[in-house]
């Protein structure tokens, strides 16, 4: 073997240990966006929530009590974080004082911003 020569054997070893690592810092930064998301709700102020009546709770398809409002609620913070700004959407999360709805908020939204961030080339997909 000439000097300078990598065995093919180690070559194919340092391909895989490049790719697990490269998957192990995009679980990172999709960790990281969920942290920074989570530290943006928890350091927004939490308005006077509006009274408003609670629907009856209905079962979910995965057997979870969820207000059917829920869902359409969530897409429609998400919405408002894209078209206007996050913080306010974080505003109006916490102004409803509903912590299933922050908490589908929160995954949500960083699951887009993810998406997103892949789409502007800012991360790559694994």
């Amino acid at each position: 073997m000439a000097e300078g020569e990598t065995p093919a054997k180690l070559e194919q070893e340092i391909a895989s240990i490049e790719r697990e690592l490269a998957e192990k810092r995009e679980v990172l930064r999709r960790e990281s966006l969920h942290e920074v998301i989570r530290q943006k709700i928890a350091d927004a102020p939490t308005p006077q929530p509006q009274v408003q009546p609670s629907p009856a709770p209905t079962p979910a398809s995965d057997g979870t009590s969820v207000p059917p409002q829920l869902f359409h609620k969530v897409q429609a913070l998400v919405n408002t974080a894209f078209l206007k700004s996050i913080d306010e959407a974080i505003k109006e999360a916490k102004a409803t004082n509903n912590a299933a709805l922050i908490d589908a908020f929160h995954d949500l939204l960083v699951d887009e911003l993810y998406n997103h961030l892949i789409e502007r080339g800012k991360l790559k997909q694994m």
